[in-house]
């Protein structure tokens, strides 16, 4: 009778020769950590889990044997702690430990901490499984095959200059939702492209609607041929309930509900909500190049120069229909050795869009643009002041702007890049002691939500003017009165238009 320890061995032995062959077997014989101690994948492995190394497993053996795989592309997205980290290590540990041929493997995300999130699942799996220690190391930024030292995996940060490294068989592009530099994503997909036969795999958390990564998902979304791609949208199962429910008491609900529930959200702000949001943005399907008969028009503008974004809006308001329109809008970024917004041809577009529309009221923050204010006033555009150190107004802005939304008053269309929607989304609602609020939006690489802002100064102007049913956009109490409507004015709006107008205090500061 054999004892034990000869058993184990033979189990051991039987377990790397099939788990050199095959990369599912190699997964399903690991130790892992789990909550109730270290146990063998096989037993706690979840289903969604199983079916990815199912798919990955001939991927990853005819990128081994040099051979074309019929899968190369490989979408991953899961929620918080849900191991797409650990799973997609698993993977470039069996190419490092039981190599056929020379391979360059490659991880990559915004910065070196988040690239070394994977290294650190794979030195976990080392250390519970140290029978691997003979045939993988893993450096700082490094892994390589001991034995042979055939296969190399590198990892790359966009926050490290000049890091881009080769044309890897097996790129990694890990935690893509949280990417700023995204010529560095675009830079390591055109190295993957050189490699006819290799496999790239993306890593990602839900994220924000709008930007570069959202715009990547639905490309990927709309290429089912080319692209796998492996939702989890829910909390992993297990991961504490307790735990969940701690985090949606602390988060802001978009937070929550990205990160616990994969939902993709329009900002990181949660001043407004994203069915109302994609409503508001459905109304009509691009700008106005020219005035509409029946529509009045008003202009603002949100000037920034070297630490922001500039916008500027003109919007539409239809007295009759009882209708608010984002007419047109457009913002500027710095740019140029001076990494500065173009005053001028802010100014020369607020000046000619002005005119186009027959503008009634320009409306700007003197903050910035005090002198352009003045040029423009020279140059016949009613330019406005609408100071942001006044409570006022900006109770008045945060109220129009999300009543007017939540109502579906305002109609709004957004652009290809998706600025407004990325701009609805960076709002955050913030007490202004002692009776007032305001909107503040979240800074991102596009800037503090400066064409939301803009059309934020507009909406209590707009709101004003559309409660004045049957004025005239000449007369001099639709544009600049300070008065409170008539008991007739009043009792005659709808009751929509008299929440928002109540809310504003019906005044322009």
């Amino acid at each position: 009778m054999k004892d034990l320890r000869e058993r184990e061995a033979e189990v051991d032995a039987a377990y790397l020769h099939f788990a050199e062959e095959d990369y599912y077997t190699f997964v399903r014989g690991l130790m892992i950590p789990s909550s109730s101690g270290i146990k063998l994948f096989d037993d706690i492995m979840a289903p969604f889990q199983r079916e990815c190394f199912i798919e990955w497993a001939d991927s990853l053996d005819a990128i081994r044997q040099n051979i074309k795989p019929l899968k190369r592309r490989f979408w991953i997205e899961r929620t918080k702690g849900a191991g797409k980290d650990s799973d997609l290590a698993t993977a470039m540990l069996w190419l490092l430990a039981f190599p056929r041929r020379p391979l360059q493997l490659q991880v990559g995300a915004t910065d070196k901490e988040q690239a070394a999130i994977i290294r650190r699942r794979m030195e976990s799996v080392l250390f519970h499984n140290p029978w691997m220690k003979e045939l993988v190391e893993i450096q700082r930024y490094r892994a390589v095959n001991l034995p042979s030292q055939y296969v190399d995996m590198e990892i790359v940060a966009a926050d490290v200059p000049g890091s881009q490294g080769d044309a890897p068989d097996v790129m990694i592009v890990n935690e893509l939702s949280h990417v700023r530099k995204w010529e560095f994503i675009e830079n390591l997909m055109d190295n993957a492209d050189k490699v006819e036969n290799g496999v790239v795999f993306i890593a990602t958390n839900a994220g924000i609607k709008g930007g570069k990564a959202d715009v990547l998902r639905k490309t990927v979304e709309s290429n089912p041929g080319r692209w796998s791609m492996k939702l989890w949208q829910e909390p992993a199962p297990w991961i504490d309930k307790a735990n969940v429910e701690d985090a949606k008491q602390r988060d802001l609900p978009s937070r929550y509900r990205r990160l616990w529930w994969g939902v993709w959200s329009s900002g990181k702000g949660d001043a407004l909500n994203d069915v109302k949001i994609e409503i508001c943005l459905s109304k009509h399907k691009g700008p106005i190049l020219k005035p509409e008969e029946g529509w009045q028009y008003i202009g603002a503008l949100d000037l920034g120069v070297t630490h922001d974004h500039s916008g500027f809006v003109i919007v539409g308001i239809n007295m009759m229909a009882r209708r608010i329109r984002l007419a047109w809008m457009r913002g500027w970024a710095p740019s140029g050795d001076s990494h500065e917004v173009n005053l001028m041809e802010v100014e020369n577009m607020v000046l000619a869009q002005s005119r186009m529309f027959n503008c009634s009221w320009v409306g700007y923050d003197p903050t910035e643009a005090r002198l352009m204010g003045q040029r423009l006033r020279a140059r016949g555009v009613p330019m406005r002041e609408y100071s942001f150190s006044s409570s006022v107004n900006c109770t008045q802005m945060a109220s129009c702007m999300i009543q007017s939304i939540e109502s579906g008053i305002l109609e709004c269309y957004d652009d290809d890049e998706g600025r407004l929607r990325r701009d609805f989304g960076k709002f955050n609602i913030v007490e202004r002691p002692p009776s007032g609020y305001k909107l503040e939006s979240v800074s991102d690489e596009y800037g503090h939500a400066d064409v939301g802002t803009a059309l934020a100064i507009a909406l209590p102007k707009a709101i004003s003017m559309l409660a004045r049913t049957g004025l005239q956009d000449t007369d001099d109490v639709a544009d600049n009165s300070q008065s409170d409507l008539t008991k007739d004015e009043l009792e005659g709006m709808p009751k929509e238009l008299r929440d928002i107008y109540d809310s504003c205090d019906g005044r322009d500061e």
